[in-house]
């Protein structure tokens, strides 16, 4: 299996290279900067649209936690007690 993916790997490299070593050394630099453009501009257009979704505009919308109502003669309020005599 390993062998298989090491071959693969060199394999579409050797492609690879070939692919670019047919493009002129001068226009070279034009090609590549041209796919950069194109593949961020595929990119935003992707993003954009996946914003405009309803279903993920709910994901962030935020639910603010409510407090929770304690019994006064819960633990916490005896720790308070203790610590604020304390502060004095």
């Amino acid at each position: 299996m390993k062998n298989r993916f090491s071959e693969f790997k060199r394999h579409s490299r050797e492609k690879l290279k070939g692919s670019c070593d047919r493009i002129p050394e001068k226009k070279r630099r034009m090609v590549v900067l041209g796919m950069c453009i194109l593949f961020t501009l595929l990119f935003a257009l992707v993003l954009w649209d996946s914003f405009r979704d309803p279903k993920v505009k709910d994901l962030f919308q935020i639910e603010h936690i409510t407090t929770l109502d304690l019994p006064q003669d819960s633990i916490i309020n005896h720790l308070k007690d203790l610590t604020d005599g304390q502060k004095q």
